[in-house]
């Protein structure tokens, strides 16, 4: 297209609107339930129960900290400040609700049961899967459940509570996953653990290569086989292994975080943007929405403007978190139908005019 001025320079495309960016319908499996807990309710929920929270915690309605290992503590004193059925449901409400004002459609929560010693395995899920049921009635969102095993607390821990998930089941715990600190385990720890899971049929998630350590990605590939890699950045620094990746299209579940970023959570948006360039399969979620401050609405907003994206791109980033769920094939079916009808009918959002530009 030429330029008034007679220059053959194409013009620039315009931005994707916030209005269509917000609108997309939306599917995350990287959400940790006790990353969810708005900061009031946070705040009322410690002190309820005479729970500490770290100094400057929250600080004008969010949460405060500077580095990985001062956000975890506020997720280890938000995990003790749960103590109740009742509690579980109404984070898991109140979060649910906040983000299909959003166009959350699905969202697997990853949540801790080792972290939440004062109730059983079965009365966490129970109030989990009330939240889930009010919000699917009200909002229309659909909530499945991965399990995750607190890799501090060791290999022994971790195959002890894949029997906990297989003696009680249930049919919308759909996998296992490992998160916590990197540092503390190897995923060679787990192996036990994932290949029980394995044979009950559950999905395999891990987090590894958040820390910067490739070596984490191999083995929870080679080692622990599973079907997903939770974050995976650290996969840009062996050539070898992201070439592997690359080819074999296995899914890297992703977090773009827009605010409150610690440094070495800011270069998740670099490191995001050269995952996208290479070729990995990747979709884009929120983490710990609450915690970090960005719903996924958000996320994908301040994706679109650093990417650039075209509509094609956003409808694709739309359908990749149901690419990488672990929904029974028959939900995963109805609702790409679902994401395929309203994607079409919001086209013309695009490039609104009226609602700003991301």
């Amino acid at each position: 297209m030429s330029t008034q001025s007679g220059s053959t320079e194409p013009t620039a495309r315009p931005a994707l609107s916030a209005e269509y960016l917000r609108a997309l319908p939306k599917a995350e499996v990287h959400c940790h339930l006790e990353g969810c807990v708005p900061p009031g309710l946070g705040v009322r929920l410690a002190r309820r129960y005479g729970v500490p929270l770290p100094a400057a915690a929250v600080e004008n309605g969010r949460y405060n900290f500077s580095c990985f290992e001062d956000g975890l503590a506020i997720y280890v004193a938000l995990s003790k400040a749960m103590r109740t059925a009742s509690d579980f449901e109404e984070v898991t409400y109140a979060s649910l609700m906040s983000a299909a004002e959003g166009g959350l459609r699905y969202r697997e929560y990853s949540f801790n049961p080792q972290n939440h010693p004062d109730l059983t395995y079965s009365e966490m899920l129970r109030g989990i899967l009330a939240g889930a049921s009010a919000a699917q009635k009200d909002a229309g969102s659909i909530t499945r459940v991965v399990v995750a095993i607190n890799r501090e607390l060791g290999g022994a821990a971790g195959l002890a509570l894949v029997r906990e998930v297989i003696e009680h089941p249930q049919e919308l715990v759909v996998g296992i996953g490992l998160d916590h600190h990197e540092l503390a385990a190897r995923p060679s720890e787990f192996v036990a653990a994932y290949d029980l899971a394995r044979e009950a049929g559950l999905g395999l998630a891990a987090h590894a290569g958040e820390r910067g350590d490739p070596s984490e990605v191999a083995e929870c590939l080679d080692l622990l086989r599973v079907d997903r890699v939770d974050h995976g950045y650290a996969v840009l620094l062996e050539p070898p292994l992201l070439s592997r990746t690359v080819a074999s299209q296995v899914p890297f579940s992703a977090c773009w975080t827009v605010e409150n970023p610690p440094s070495e959570v800011a270069g998740r948006l670099r490191d995001v943007s050269d995952m996208a360039a290479a070729g990995l399969n990747i979709c884009l979620n929120s983490d710990d929405p609450a915690l970090i401050g960005a719903e996924l609405d958000e996320c994908m907003i301040d994706a679109a403007r650093h990417l650039d994206w075209t509509i094609e791109d956003a409808e694709k980033y739309s359908l990749a978190g149901l690419d990488a769920c672990f929904a029974d094939a028959g939900t995963v079916e109805r609702l790409r139908a679902l994401f395929t009808a309203e994607l079409e009918r919001i086209r013309p959002l695009a490039y609104s005019e009226s609602s700003g530009r991301p």
